[in-house]
């Protein structure tokens, strides 16, 4: 297979840098054009921050339509596409309680599926652990801590809906969730005794 015609990114740094401020706005209007994913990242680059909800509720759209289209469950999972929109989110924006929201919201939907389908790709597999990892090393950051509160109903749904999982990945996920509480949550906080609320 023939490899991809590229130049080295310090000759493309140099160029960039003799180009003047009109031609390189030409070059990011033709990238945003380009495609979907373009339009996504720019976009949570520069948005205002009265924008952010709107930018964050695309991002999970790519996430959650990784496994349930619009017409359903996808045929096949599709873990990478949903770990690169949340990956492409946190570089464009940098925003941790985006973050957390897009890896949570990751964990839900392959638990979900593998409910309602007795089973699940490896890449997911695997894959569900290592978001919820990152969810709570996020979580247990100065900035993250702030927002347990905002979660922890979701975490509590998630960690009950992991009880009695026959795959490894449930006894991973309360592993980590119960950690995470005992480590940053109040210790009047009675989040593995009390019952899931269903909506």
């Amino acid at each position: 297979m023939a490899e991809e015609a590229t130049i080295k990114w310090s000759e493309l740094k140099k160029s960039l840098q003799e180009s003047d401020q009109k031609e390189l706005i030409n070059l990011l209007h033709d990238l945003y054009k380009k495609s979907a994913d373009n339009r996504r990242y720019i976009t949570a680059r520069y948005a205002k921050t009265e924008d952010e909800s709107k930018i964050l509720e695309a991002y999970r759209k790519k996430v959650i339509n990784a496994y349930y289209t619009p017409r359903g469950a996808a045929s096949r999972p599709q873990y990478l596409v949903a770990k690169q929109a949340i990956n492409d989110y946190s570089e464009a924006s940098g925003n941790i309680k985006g973050i957390m929201d897009l890896a949570l919201t990751l964990v839900e939907n392959i638990m979900k599926y593998i409910h309602e389908f007795s089973g699940i790709d490896e890449a997911s597999y695997v894959g569900g652990s290592d978001m919820m990892e990152k969810f709570c090393e996020l979580a247990r950051t100065e900035e993250g801590q702030n927002f347990y509160p905002y979660f922890r109903d979701r975490l509590h749904k998630l960690y009950r809906k992991s009880e009695n999982s026959p795959y490894v990945i449930g006894d991973n996920l309360q592993y980590y969730i119960s950690n995470l509480v005992d480590d940053i949550a109040e210790q009047d906080d009675d989040f593995c005794e009390e019952d899931v609320q269903d909506n």
